[in-house]
């Protein structure tokens, strides 16, 4: 009889805890990434006076690699990738990505 009562203690217990989200440290990473690429970004948009050579090659570059990470931390959170233009996933992406809490 004990042995039943535990158990079912057990799985109400299992039940009623909330489900656990993505790792923190794994978070952390996506986050930091989408930082740095970021900020990559910014800087190669402000160097367009200077006349770096490959300029638009390295942003397009940076852009890519910025869109990848997004997708990865949409995925991380179940949050489902728009299938659309670049420009316009990147744009629905970060907007959800705020609208849960993330911040980069």
């Amino acid at each position: 009889m004990t042995a039943h009562l535990s158990e079912f203690a057990r799985s109400v217990w299992r039940r009623a805890r909330p489900p656990a989200g993505p790792d923190p440290f794994q978070t952390l990473t996506v986050q930091s990434r989408l930082s740095r690429l970021a900020g990559e970004i910014n800087r190669l948009e402000e160097e367009s006076r200077s006349g770096r050579w490959a300029r638009a090659h390295h942003l397009t570059a940076a852009q890519a690699a910025y869109d990848d990470v997004l997708v990865e931390a949409c995925r991380l959170l179940d949050v489902p990738v728009p299938d659309a233009t670049p420009a316009v996933r990147r744009v629905l992406a970060e907007s959800e990505l705020r609208s849960r809490g993330w911040s980069w």
